[in-house]
């Protein structure tokens, strides 16, 4: 098998590629979650339209 080489450096770029792009979107988050002024919202933006967004702004009110 003298082609073997060629697909453990193909298999090797993919990951490599995977991993590159995975760190690039992890960093773009964090650097969301620090811009953001309200830094507490989960979604890296402010509580407006997030929508992972919980008990931001005014309480909610309970009918009872």
């Amino acid at each position: 098998m003298p082609g073997a080489w060629l697909d453990w450096m193909a298999v090797g770029l993919a990951v490599a590629g995977a991993v590159g792009w995975l760190a690039l979107r992890i960093r773009r988050q964090w650097k969301k979650q620090k811009q953001a002024p309200n830094p507490a919202c989960a979604c890296g933006t402010s509580c407006d339209g997030c929508p992972f967004a919980r008990n931001c702004g005014d309480p909610p009110k309970l009918n009872h």
